[in-house]
């Protein structure tokens, strides 16, 4: 008798092995055809896909996170949080979830207190993640908190990690920090790292305007050590087009543009 319950326990396990290896097979092979119609602009027979998928294979995050995305097409940021939340519950030692929470959360429900806790919690799982640090350090920057987004630029710098927007973002804290010196020096190496690039490679108009904004951060810079005629040529220099503005108010109220510079953040 035991062994007949043991052949019957045995072929139901197997039964129960194959059925979860189909549903796996199925869900990913759903998620595939989600990337298909994805691709092809059919957002709604996308998501019917990801929903199979999701609901096939009840262990994988990546159904829900490709389901947050589309939610992000749609504009429907809450439940694409929520997606993203439940991605983080079944793979909680995965860093992919928490990190594209903090993006939705900065970019697109303008919450930088819960993006920097996403990001913090991203890189509790991938303490080497750099995209992790520097959003990080973009999220501190929109709280206010300059001190916590130098130490996280800072670090980067020390590993030879900083980007020049890092560079660009570390100059322009420390201008707001009491030290226009190494501002300046630091916004310079930046500009040097984009003018490699630029000449390298054929750049996008968002980097040139970066670039043009790197020049009015450091007038910035010599207008807080007071150096007003200074920053008035690299100003009238400039192709920003915010630089009209400002030569004017430092042609007339120079001392007002200083003290804007001092208690303006830098995000």
């Amino acid at each position: 008798m035991s062994r007949v319950i043991f052949r019957v326990s045995g072929g139901f396990l197997v039964g129960v092995l194959a059925l979860l290896a189909m549903s796996l097979y199925l869900s990913e092979h759903y998620t595939n055809e989600y990337q298909r119609l994805s691709a092809a602009g059919d957002v709604e027979g996308a998501m019917e896909k990801v929903d199979l998928a999701i609901r096939l294979n009840p262990f994988d995050a990546d159904p829900l996170e490709a389901r947050a995305y589309l939610l992000q097409r749609q504009n429907r940021y809450g439940e694409a949080e929520q997606a993203l939340r439940e991605a983080a519950e079944r793979e909680p030692q995965d860093f992919v979830p928490y990190l594209a929470l903090g993006n939705l959360r900065m970019t697109r429900l303008d919450d930088p207190d819960a993006a920097a806790r996403s990001y913090r919690e991203a890189l509790e799982r991938n303490p080497k993640l750099i995209l992790g640090k520097t959003s990080l350090a973009q999220a501190y920057m929109r709280q206010g908190k300059l001190g916590e987004a130098r130490k996280v630029y800072e670090d980067l710098r020390s590993t030879h990690d900083l980007t020049y927007q890092g560079l660009y973002d570390l100059g322009r804290i420390y201008v707001r920090s009491g030290r226009p010196d190494e501002g300046v020096k630091t916004i310079r190496v930046a500009q040097r790292r984009v003018d490699n690039d630029l000449e390298a490679t054929e750049r996008s108009d968002q980097v040139k305007d970066l670039r043009a904004s790197m020049d009015l951060a450091i007038a910035d810079a010599l207008v807080v050590q007071g150096k007003y005629e200074r920053a008035r040529r690299i100003v009238s220099e400039s192709s920003a087009e915010q630089a009209p503005a400002i030569l004017r108010l430092l042609n007339t109220d120079p001392e007002k543009y200083r003290e804007s510079v001092e208690s303006s953040g830098v995000y």
